[in-house]
């Protein structure tokens, strides 16, 4: 029990470093705001869009995670998991994965209806948008899977094994974006959002470290939003190479909450999730056991 409590209390007070820290951001925010002149209603709406604020929240994951594992952690002898042998050709694969799997689920949706597409008409000033959402979408790859699988997957495996820790850092991982819009509109969302974490838990298990999941992450969201034009866990990209538009039911074309709402979606992921582990199950144990003796801890 005394484990249990001390596993959740930890979990809870990662995240909350993180609400604080925001919740300090936002205030001076509105103030500096409301200082210039600005009404509530607008600052409401900056401060939710502000890239600042977004670079800021990266930040906040990744010092907690870190924080955590430096006062806590770090003498047990788990890993993070960014020191990893072939972490470049790992990223790779998982960049490659994620443009897959993406494509894969954009295209059954609008093979069978659900959507309808159209290019967008190019224009000179979509491409600083589009490099912005680039850069973002490195930064929350890299952030999400430190703190998700590399804090707290690595928390709960170094006490309760491979399995739990897949299955409870991925409903944590939903939970994440429990804040994101659309997220309630079905079951289906929270669905996609736990497999994308079971498919991006079980990478980190069988590729040794975090560096295929934060390819896969990156490739995932950047490609959903910024290429094929679906709200991206609820959001809404700048600009798209493709414009997006419903026809079909919202099972289907995912809705307001954008691919992840699409049952097509949760049945590639786990498809993905099967293909992954068929895949490097056998092709890295060797590798992480030399790593495991000659690498140090982080």
């Amino acid at each position: 029990m005394k484990t249990h409590a001390s596993v959740l209390g930890k979990i809870v007070l990662s995240f909350v470093m993180v609400i604080v820290g925001m919740a300090i951001i936002s205030f001076i925010f509105a103030v500096v705001g409301v200082v210039l002149g600005k009404d509530l209603a607008e600052l409401e709406n900056s401060i939710g869009e502000n890239l600042l604020i977004q670079y800021l929240q990266v930040f906040l994951f990744i010092a907690s995670s870190y924080a955590m594992y430096a006062f806590f952690e770090r003498k047990k002898g788990w890993s993070f998991g960014l020191k990893q042998q072939r972490s470049a050709a790992f990223a790779l694969h998982g960049a490659v994965a994620g443009i897959i799997l993406i494509s894969v689920s954009a295209v059954l949706i609008w093979v069978f209806g659900g959507i309808a597409w159209q290019a967008a008409v190019w224009e000179q000033d979509m491409l600083i948008p589009m490099l912005k959402g680039a850069v973002l979408f490195v930064g929350v790859a890299v952030s999400e899977e430190i703190y998700s699988r590399g804090y707290i997957q690595g928390l709960l495996r170094y006490h309760y094994g491979k399995t739990a820790a897949i299955i409870v850092s991925s409903i944590l991982f939903a939970l994440l974006h429990s804040l994101n819009p659309g997220v309630f509109s079905s079951p289906l969302p929270i669905a996609n959002l736990i497999m994308a974490g079971v498919i991006m838990a079980v990478a980190r298990e069988v590729t040794g470290g975090l560096w295929w999941p934060i390819g896969l992450h990156l490739t995932w969201n950047y490609f959903q939003g910024y290429i094929y034009g679906f709200n991206v866990s609820g959001t809404v990209p700048d600009h798209s190479l493709l414009s997006t538009t419903d026809q079909g039911p919202a099972w289907l074309s995912g809705g307001i909450f954008g691919i992840e709402g699409s049952a097509l979606t949760v049945a590639v992921l786990i498809l993905g999730t099967i293909a992954v582990y068929a895949l490097y199950r056998n092709r890295n144990k060797q590798l992480d056991a030399s790593s495991a003796s000659s690498l140090p801890k982080l």
